[in-house]
Formats: C-alpha cells, sequence, structure tokens
C-alpha cells in the first residue's frame, strides 16, 4: 500500500468536473438513484483520502437537486480486483491525478480500497481479505471488516448532521450500553459521512426471533408460556431497555412539559388524514376522550422514533438497539419543537406504542403465513401471544428505576396514552408501505 497522506493541490477544475462525471456515471447505475443522475452535477467537495494505487477520493456533489455522496476507488489499469459482490461491474470511468491515469470504481464495492478507507477513518487496521458488503439503501452503504468492526458510509448527503448519529453518539456518552459503540465518526465541513461502530457477534433481529416464537405457538397450541419458543422473558428485557433507552435521552437532551389533551387532538388529525375510518368505531372516539381528560404531569423527550422488533436484536450480552431514524419520528402526533437545536421532542410513550404495535404485527404476519385463509382459527392464539408480550414489556418497562418520574403516574394513564399513540401507528402503517415489523 502507498502513503495515505493527503496530497495538497491535486484538485484542479479539470479533475472537479471529471470527479462530477463519475459521480453521475455512478449513480446511474444505483438503484433508487437513476432519475437523480439525469441532473446537473456540481462538485461540492472533494478529497483525496487514500493516495496512490490503489486510491481512494472522496467526493459529495449536487446531481439534480440530491446531495449525494460516494467514495471512488482508482486503481492502475490492469491492476487486479475483488469486488463484494459477484457479478459486479462498479467500474466508472478513466480518471488522471498526479500519480497517473487510473480506472475509476465505487471505492465501497472493493476490498482493498473499502479496507484502506475504513483505516483512514477508524485508525485501525484492516484486513481487505475480511472485508464484506452488509447492505446497500437509499442512503446508506454498510460493510463489515471481519468481526470487529462495521462501517456505514452515509450516501444521502443532503442534510449536514443526522438525527439519528446524534442520537446514537449522546446514548453511548451517557453510559447506554444497549447499542453497538461508536468508535469513528466520519465528519468533513460540518457534514456526517459516516460511522464506524463496534461488530455485534452473533446477533439475531428482533423481528425474526418473535416470528419464530410465534410459529412455535401456531405449530403446537396452547397457552404461549408453555409453548418451547415463549418470547415473555424477551419481552421483558426488551422493555427494560427501552426505559433505560428514554432516562438516557432524557440526561442527555433534556425534558418538557406535554399536554395529553393536545396529543389526543394531534393523534385524531393524523388518524383523519392517514385513516379516517379509525374515527367512526366507537372504541377509538372512547380512548381520545379519556386520553384528553388525563389530569396527569405528561413529558416530552428524544425518542427513538421508531422503534420496533426489526430495529432491535439479540447477542449473548442482551438486547441491543441497531438503528435510529436519522429524519423525524416516523409518526409526527405528539411531536414537540425542542429547546436546541430544533430537536423533535414527544411523550416516550410514543416509542412505547412502537413496541407494542411490533408485537401485535408479528403476530398477525405469522398467522397470514401459516392460514391465509384464516379456516384454523389462529386469532385467539394471536391474541394470546400479543397480550401475554405487551404485559411482559409493560412490567420490564415500568420496572426500572426512575422512569415513574417520566411517565404519568398509575397504569391506567400510562396504558391508555400508549393505546393513544398506538392508534396513531396503526393508522400511519396502513397508510403507507413499510418493513413488516
Amino acid at each position: 500500500m502507498t502513503d495515505r497522506a493527503p496530497t495538497a493541490g491535486w484538485l484542479t477544475e479539470e479533475r472537479r468536473e471529471t470527479l462530477g462525471e463519475l459521480v453521475a456515471a455512478y449513480a446511474a447505475r444505483r438503484p433508487g438513484w437513476a432519475g437523480v443522475a439525469s441532473g446537473p452535477v456540481r462538485v461540492i467537495d472533494a478529497q483525496m483520502m487514500v493516495p496512490g494505487r490503489p486510491g481512494v477520493i472522496d467526493v459529495v456533489a449536487d446531481i439534480g437537486g440530491r446531495v449525494v455522496h460516494e467514495p471512488l476507488g482508482l486503481r492502475a489499469p490492469g491492476d487486479d480486483s475483488r469486488f463484494l459482490a459477484e457479478g459486479e461491474d462498479p467500474v466508472l470511468g478513466l480518471f488522471e491525478d498526479v500519480g497517473g491515469l487510473a480506472v475509476v470504481f465505487g471505492a465501497l464495492h472493493d476490498a482493498e480500497a473499502a479496507g484502506a478507507l475504513v483505516e483512514v477513518v477508524s485508525g485501525r487496521r484492516v484486513d481487505p481479505a475480511l472485508v464484506r458488503l452488509l447492505r446497500m439503501d437509499d442512503e446508506t452503504t454498510v460493510l463489515a471488516a471481519g468481526d470487529a468492526l462495521v462501517f456505514t458510509v452515509f450516501n444521502d448527503a443532503g442534510s449536514p448532521s443526522r438525527r439519528g448519529l446524534e442520537t446514537l453518539v449522546a446514548l453511548d456518552d451517557m453510559g447506554f450500553n444497549h447499542i453497538a459503540a461508536p468508535l469513528a465518526l466520519w465528519r468533513r465541513a460540518g457534514r456526517d459521512l459516516g460511522v464506524v461502530q463496534e461488530y455485534l457477534a452473533g446477533a439475531s433481529d428482533g423481528y425474526a426471533l418473535a416470528l419464530t416464537s410465534v410459529r412455535d405457538l401456531y405449530a403446537s397450541g396452547g397457552p404461549p408460556e408453555e409453548a418451547g419458543g415463549d418470547f415473555g422473558a424477551e419481552a421483558h428485557l426488551i422493555g427494560t431497555m427501552a426505559a433505560r433507552m428514554h432516562l438516557a435521552l432524557e440526561r442527555a437532551f433534556g425534558r418538557q412539559r406535554d399536554d395529553a389533551a393536545v396529543c389526543a387532538d394531534e393523534v385524531e388529525a393524523v388518524v383523519a388524514e392517514r385513516a379516517p375510518e379509525l374515527l367512526e368505531r366507537q372504541v377509538v372516539t372512547e380512548l381520545l376522550g379519556k386520553v384528553r381528560a388525563l389530569e396527569v404531569p405528561l413529558y416530552a423527550i428524544r425518542t427513538h422514533g421508531d422503534f420496533r422488533l426489526g430495529l432491535v436484536c439479540r447477542t449473548e450480552l442482551g438486547w441491543y438497539v441497531v438503528d435510529f431514524p436519522s429524519g423525524p419520528p416516523v409518526t409526527s402526533a405528539g411531536a414537540r419543537p425542542g429547546t436546541e437545536g430544533g430537536a423533535v421532542l414527544r411523550s416516550p410513550l410514543a416509542d412505547v406504542a412502537d413496541m407494542l404495535w411490533s408485537f401485535g404485527r408479528v403476530a398477525v404476519m405469522a398467522a397470514e403465513e401459516r392460514d391465509p385463509t384464516g379456516q384454523e382459527g389462529l386469532r385467539e392464539l394471536a391474541g394470546a401471544w400479543e397480550r401475554r408480550n405487551r404485559r411482559a414489556f409493560f412490567a420490564g418497562y415500568l420496572g426500572v428505576p426512575g422512569i415513574s418520574g417520566l411517565v404519568p403516574p398509575g397504569h391506567d394513564a400510562v396504558r391508555l396514552l400508549s393505546s393513544c399513540f398506538e392508534l396513531e401507528r396503526t393508522a400511519t402503517a396502513n397508510s403507507r408501505s413499510r418493513s413488516p415489523g
């Protein structure tokens, strides 16, 4: 590997223009970005992260009004590469810098270039043979370096900073240990570009574990607590984790007073927009009325924003939160502008409602999978599984010392407000496509 010290004066106007063309070529190939690539291109920022061959130039560009971020790899013509996806051809074109002519490709698709970039960002040695692609979506690319590091690159760079990353760092600062600890932050010119975290070895997705539990119950029948895959103890632990997360977020970002009647009005407005048919049900109007009548202290804090089974995982050491939304909460009712930096605050019971909704969702999905015609009559078993795990979650959540000062006093008030936010989650889920758990 060549010297990785920055090379000054390398970015001429001609090279800047060429880099813009190369990033546009990459955008044209990336799923979901094809429409962006047809717009005008302007390179906002470019930095040589790894000089030489293989090398890496990191580029932030405005393409058709969308700000994208993509590290570009450089290789001498004829050099061998180990691309991270079979059958992939990430070659974008040619580029000439102080090292001469180079073949350009998506750096995150090449094991050696990606490993070199992780080394620069993290300051840790990386074996390129152990670099692998975990996932790629519309906004991020995630790589693993062996079983030690996970490197997330933010490819959608439209927001200078990311709420989810801010939340992750704040929780780590508060000593909340149910997260993959951030080991290095990649920032430049006030813009969040990526993060290196510890790798959670042996992690199992929370939605998958819950789904296995429900499948086992449907196969065996009987009370859910007697099924071999009983999820009750896990639901209790998730509740405990959620309460600890909320207490840490309160310490990090503070809290402010809220009002139950205002929350009910805002939930009703969202439901009226997203799923107005729900407001025709007597049980819904009665619920909103009871919430409006509550006279209890209520607080809003920075929350997770999309707290569900699909965003938590289980390891041998316990449960972890594996992702934090970068935008505002998935549901918007009850959201309050924070006192600093425009952060969105809401009742922690909105997160509780997200998880309760997730329990019901996994039970329904498993029933539809096993019995799509409904002939086996699994509704009763689904209800029993959901009730057991809702109770276990609440027991874990409300049993954490200190949480009683953050949620309203009395189980009835807690359950009413949780049900109110769960109503909104249901309405929002019914009106848009989202992952099941």
